[in-house]
C-alpha cells in the first residue's frame, strides 16, 4: 500500500511498497485516489523502498499523472535507484512526469509548480476582478 510520509494542504508525499505488480497495484492506486479525493493537487512519489516494479505499477503511477494533469496539479517521482529511473527513462515517462533522484529535490519541484500554479490562479482572479 501507498504510505503517507507527509501532507501539507494539497502537496503529499508518499512512498510506494517494495514491490508494485499485479497483486499490490489495485491497493496502492486505491490509497493514491483516496489522496487525490481528499484535495491532494500535488503528489510526490517515493521510489526508494522499490524492490521490484512491473507494469501494472507503471500504470498506477500513469494514473495518478494523468489525473493530476486534469485537475491542474502534477506528479513527481523520486527515484534514487539509477537502475530504475533508467527504466522509467528507457519508457518515456521522464517527458510525461518530473522525475528527481531523490526525496528532498522532488519535493522542492513540488512546492515550485505549487507556487507558480497558486500564483497564475491569483492573476487570474486579479485579472477578473479588474474587467469585472
Amino acid at each position: 500500500m501507498l504510505r503517507l510520509i507527509s501532507r501539507e494542504e494539497d502537496l503529499a508525499v508518499a512512498a510506494l511498497p517494495e514491490d508494485v505488480d499485479f497483486f499490490t497495484s489495485a491497493d496502492v492506486r486505491a490509497a493514491g485516489e483516496r489522496l487525490l479525493d481528499d484535495g491532494c493537487r500535488y503528489l510526490v512519489v517515493d521510489t526508494s523502498p522499490v524492490d521490484y516494479i512491473d507494469s501494472t505499477g507503471i500504470t498506477v503511477l500513469l494514473a495518478f499523472w494523468q489525473r493530476l494533469e486534469a485537475a491542474g496539479g502534477a506528479l513527481l517521482v523520486a527515484v534514487p535507484d539509477e537502475h530504475l529511473r533508467w527504466r522509467l527513462e528507457t519508457l518515456g515517462l521522464a517527458g510525461v512526469m518530473p522525475i528527481a533522484p531523490t526525496l528532498r529535490e522532488a519535493v522542492s519541484r513540488a512546492r515550485r509548480f505549487r507556487s507558480i500554479s497558486h500564483r497564475s490562479r491569483r492573476e487570474t482572479v486579479d485579472l477578473d476582478a479588474e474587467t469585472a
